[in-house]
């Protein structure tokens, strides 16, 4: 019954939201930064209601994903715990939330037994053949989609609403080879999320905050990794597609701060989602509500994730289709950034260190 954990969740965030005048003082996200865009005093402790709707899962069932969904559970306590001191604190750097997450990847390889040993890719797969390598392969990849997670989570439902999207995806893919646990578990996990979402999406009345990012990005990867490793016909490149919005988001932000040569721990405006709203939203939509404004940034991102999900969902088996498919949607990523970056308002992301909040 995984109505009764998205209950519980829902339930925490509620409580959470009406609360926090007992506890914003070290919960709630600050309306100053770069990278805020609301107005609104904020609780950014969504994590939580979300570990409890999880381990509401675990307790109230005994079925064989419930015993995956333990050991992922018991695997993450690292990458959240360090996200959550971030949010009470703002003072769990970039390294140490890192370094969290290689825990939780390498505890996870522990735990379940599974590693990422090939990629479809004649070479590399023979490296990968390679226990030690295979493990430090599946760690980094593990810690970068943790990571990816945090980065998009920008606006009103949108790292939820991809986590959610993506985790549907990943359970029809594992319908369709009929591993029904692994879809038992996406389920679970999928609606988990969307007791969260309810509360966040459209009036950002909570925030995931670093620990439920985190939380929930390391549970997507641990997810991704464990389906084509459990059912050798489905291609690596299937679960990587689904996933790729955050992790070209990522790539993007890597290169952009290399370029600029600033800190990857400084933030900026210079996101996809940034964008949008900045560049696209607040031009085209200026006699919108501003905190309606934020949640119509979303929407417009997951159809991206919506489209790479498609085509994995069609083409789960064929590695090259995949990797052009991956190729395609970098491409029209790439595209609609620099139409978007080269949108000459007064609000452009990239010519000004903007701090609006709305």
């Amino acid at each position: 019954m995984p109505y009764i954990p998205a209950l519980a969740t829902a339930l925490i965030a509620l409580l959470i939201v009406l609360s926090k005048r007992y506890h914003g003082k070290h919960t709630c996200d600050p309306t100053c930064g770069i990278q805020k865009f609301h107005t609104a005093q904020t609780p950014r402790i969504g994590g939580v209601a979300i570990f409890i709707g999880l381990l509401t899962a675990c307790l109230l069932s005994s079925a064989p994903e419930i015993r995956l969904l333990q050991l992922m559970l018991i695997a993450s306590l690292p990458a959240f715990t360090a996200g959550l001191i971030e949010d009470l604190t703002k003072q769990a750097g970039v390294k140490r939330r890192l370094f969290a997450t290689i825990i939780s990847g390498a505890t996870a390889c522990w735990l379940t037994g599974y590693t990422l040993n090939h990629i479809d890719i004649k070479g590399i797969d023979t490296i990968l053949l390679y226990l030690p390598v295979s493990i430090a392969f599946t760690i980094f990849a593990v810690a970068g989609m943790a990571n990816a997670t945090n980065i998009i989570d920008g606006f009103n439902g949108l790292a939820s609403g991809t986590i959610i999207i993506c985790f549907l995806s990943l359970g029809i893919i594992a319908f369709k080879v009929g591993d029904t646990d692994l879809l038992h578990l996406c389920i679970t996990l999928a609606i988990v999320t969307a007791g969260f979402f309810i509360i966040n999406f459209p009036l950002g009345k909570i925030f995931l905050g670093d620990s439920g990012a985190y939380l929930l990005g390391f549970m997507l990867a641990w997810t991704a990794v464990m389906l084509p490793m459990r059912n050798p016909t489905i291609s690596p490149w299937a679960p990587f597609l689904i996933c790729s919005y955050p992790i070209i988001e990522t790539i993007y932000s890597m290169a952009r701060r290399s370029l600029h040569k600033t800190s990857a721990s400084q933030p900026d405006i210079a996101h996809l989602h940034s964008l949008i709203k900045i560049n696209a939203i607040n031009e085209y939509f200026p006699n919108v509500p501003k905190h309606l404004r934020n949640s119509m940034v979303a929407p417009l991102c997951w159809t991206l994730v919506l489209l790479s999900s498609t085509l994995a969902i069609t083409n789960y088996t064929q590695t090259k289709t995949l990797i052009a498919s991956t190729l395609a949607i970098l491409t029209l990523y790439t595209l609609t950034y620099k139409r978007l970056s080269a949108a000459p308002t007064k609000h452009s992301a990239l010519s000004s260190p903007i701090r609006e909040n709305s």
